[in-house]
């Protein structure tokens, strides 16, 4: 039988029907794969193949990626046609999160293509019931993706932090260097020298979010070297850094190294503790300006730059120094899509931080339980003394229900990670409530906040 080895398995096949095999990708499949995602991922219908994803498949299953491996693409190969071409597939990365500084394991679901001719007959959802179980199998938490409007809510995920969010500065209001006058600061190419620096400057706002991406020593070896295998189409991204009159690292820039349109994207910026960010602006918008002008396009009628985008989030540091003056124009994050199958086994994980709530609270000690109705489901946490002694799954008895707040299905995620507040979801779900004694507990053990989770 096909199906009877465990979904997790690199050997693990199951038969669809009509010649569709569902399995786990080899390093043989890299050019079917990159010929389905190439097609797949375009605007338009005439448009050449994507060059970009192209190069991407074949650097994440060239086997020296930090996140997957050559084996880690579900696949849906029709096997009745000639060539055997790859109809649907999606992959499987690895990544680490924080949770108030707890950290946890992320699968986290990319790049999923379907060939249109192969769309509607349940392919995608097949590949992720298989991409779901590997990543529980390695004891993943949680999973997350960045992806279209609606799609993912089929699968169990829920939008439940920041994602993207930005602050544009145009090249017309970047201050001129006055006559006489010499840059205090510049740009110059990171080094592996720099790594430490560099994982210390984007640490330092790790406290200000409540989801924090936890970016390894080996992440950022990746990034600065992985690319030299193919020079001339690996390298996707650059990390500069920002130096002073001396030649003194005082921060870095990630950003881009081709523009695809008028825009130069800026997808994070650090500094040193003690450095004035309002002092090192300036010369960093010039100096973005003059990189942005000298980097290639991906196409020859790209746009001229007329424009930075500072894609950091909701709030960050950089913004408050830019102002509507410099950076007038702002856009609403989208979000993450987050799912969490086994809901008690993660609270339980992230216990630490729930209890430092409390006891930095006006609940400090607290003892009592906490039931939530999710109406199909729900959760018992239990406290005694301020520590969790217990979460486990609940369902409210047919008589004499005694939950104490309610929530949808999946709604509770958007508490759980800080992305609303309570009034805020009571605002927009008539059947989210909460009990009078309830309100200030939920409020204490899940304060909304944004965070910024770096998308690796």
């Amino acid at each position: 039988m096909l199906t009877t080895i465990p979904a997790a398995s690199a050997t693990y096949r199951r038969d669809l029907g009509d010649g569709l095999i569902l399995r786990w990708s080899t390093a043989e499949d890299t050019e079917k794969i990159a010929q389905l995602c190439s097609m797949v991922f375009r605007n338009k219908a005439d448009e050449p193949t994507n060059e970009f994803m192209l190069y991407w498949i074949w650097r994440l299953m060239r086997g020296d990626h930090p996140v997957m491996g050559s084996g880690d693409f579900g696949v849906v190969e029709d096997t009745y046609k000639e060539g055997k071409p790859i109809v649907a597939c999606t992959c499987l990365w690895r990544q680490n999160w924080e949770y108030e500084g707890v950290l946890f394991a992320i699968g986290r679901p990319e790049i999923v293509a379907s060939d249109p001719a192969y769309r509607n007959r349940g392919l995608i959802r097949a590949l992720f019931e298989m991409l779901h179980a590997r990543s529980e199998a390695e004891g993943h938490l949680v999973q997350a993706i960045t992806g279209i409007p609606y799609f993912y809510r089929q699968f169990g995920y829920e939008y439940a932090l920041d994602l993207g969010g930005k602050r544009v500065t145009y090249l017309s209001l970047i201050p001129k260097l006055k006559e006489g006058e010499f840059e205090p600061y510049t740009l110059r190419e990171a080094t592996v020298e720099d790594i430490p620096l560099v994982m210390e400057y984007y640490n330092r706002r790790r406290t200000a979010s409540i989801v924090w991406t936890d970016v390894s020593e080996d992440y950022w070896r990746y990034l600065l070297e992985g690319w030299k295998a193919q020079p001339e189409r690996d390298k996707t991204d650059s990390l500069l850094m920002i130096v002073d009159a001396t030649g003194a690292p005082r921060g870095y820039v990630f950003t881009m190294v081709k523009r695809r349109d008028k825009g130069l994207e800026v997808w994070a910026i650090d500094t040193a503790a003690g450095v004035n960010v309002q002092a090192v602006m300036p010369s960093v918008l010039r100096a973005l300006q003059a990189y942005g002008l000298q980097i290639p396009t991906s196409k020859p009628d790209v746009e001229p730059l007329s424009e930075i985008s500072f894609m950091l989030g909701r709030t960050h540091p950089v913004y408050d120094v830019l102002g509507d003056a410099l950076a007038p124009f702002q856009e609403r994050p989208y979000a993450w899509y987050v799912r969490v199958a086994d809901l008690p086994a993660f609270i339980r994980h992230i216990a630490p931080a729930l209890e430092q709530r409390l006891a930095e609270s006006m609940l400090v000690g607290y003892t009592g339980e906490v039931k939530l109705n999710f109406y199909q489901s729900g959760l018992r946490l239990v406290f005694e003394g301020g520590h969790l002694e217990s979460a486990e799954h609940w369902r409210v008895p047919i008589y004499e229900g005694n939950a104490c707040a309610g929530f949808p299905p999946l709604v509770f995620l958007q508490v759980l990670f800080g992305h609303r507040t309570l009034d805020e979801l009571q605002d927009m779900f008539p059947d989210v409530w909460v009990n009078a004694e309830m309100e200030v507990v939920l409020k204490t053990l899940f304060p909304a906040r944004p965070s910024f989770v770096l998308p690796l």
